[in-house]
């Protein structure tokens, strides 16, 4: 499972935690400890179970709290709300990050799972990277990536980061972040980073969305589909640069106003 579900499973987690006050184990259907790196340094997120008590937080492949079930051609979701998590970053990922600072991430590309039912149109993304800095000036968008090896929009400034978790810690000193349905759309849950999100037929807002995100959807059900679907493509067709554009300039403005500049 994606970097999504771990981050979705630290916030059950963290809200186990504090329920409790024990700590917290996170586990399979059978009981089998699950661990992640973004679990990394977490203070109530253990490895394995001790000698001490703690709770148990169910999440792994096959019961993610969200999916209902599974077929060949999709997935069908149940109500869900997630929990925005915590991150615990080393002195080492807050260095590396702390050049970018003020930066807006920009992350047009999508897991690979064997369709594109969550992507953006490119050309949308390599207008959008364009047309931003007119409206916005003297604004700083930067793309991330494992390795310098990957698709990047022209003329955008590419921050190799060396983990995931590299990945959040830059998106941690971000003003926001401009994404599709995904595992850094959680990560900016996480590290209270407001983000715009765009959103297709796939799956809902209201299922595994954030309601302090900017999340832009023209679409009226969930298909779930894993095979190419051509209403999820129309329906992200159907969100346009300039809507982009104005849910990222609504969210700086905000900042400017509130002073809240990172």
């Amino acid at each position: 499972m994606g970097y999504g579900d771990w981050l979705m499973a630290a916030g059950e987690a963290k809200a186990a935690h504090a329920a409790t006050g024990r700590p917290v184990l996170v586990t399979d259907a059978a009981g089998k400890p699950q661990w992640s790196e973004v679990f990394d340094h977490n203070p109530y997120i253990l490895r394995a179970p001790g000698d001490q008590p703690f709770t148990r937080v169910i999440s792994a492949s096959g019961v993610r709290p969200y999916i209902a079930s599974k077929s060949a051609g999709r997935w069908t979701w149940k109500p869900y709300k997630p929990i925005p998590a915590e991150m615990f970053f080393t002195d080492e990922e807050l260095s590396f990050a702390e050049p970018y600072r003020g930066s807006v991430l920009i992350e047009p590309k999508v897991k690979a799972t064997g369709h594109g039912n969550k992507a953006w149109p490119w050309h949308c993304w390599v207008q959008f990277a364009a047309w931003a800095p007119n409206y916005m000036p003297g604004i700083r968008l930067i793309q991330c990536a494992p390795n310098d090896g990957g698709k990047k929009l022209p003329d955008m400034s590419l921050v190799v980061t060396p983990s995931f978790r590299h990945a959040l810690a830059l998106l941690s000193v971000c003003r926001a972040l401009v994404t599709t349905e995904g595992g850094l759309m959680h990560g900016a849950a996480a590290v209270g980073v407001p983000a715009v999100v765009l959103w297709s037929e796939f799956i809902d807002p209201s299922i595994t969305g954030y309601a302090q995100h900017t999340n832009l959807r023209h679409a009226h059900r969930t298909c779930g589909m894993r095979i190419n679907c051509p209403s999820c493509r129309k329906s992200m067709e159907a969100i346009t640069v300039r809507e982009v554009t104005d849910a990222l300039t609504e969210i700086l403005s905000d900042e400017a106003r509130t002073g809240l500049v990172v």
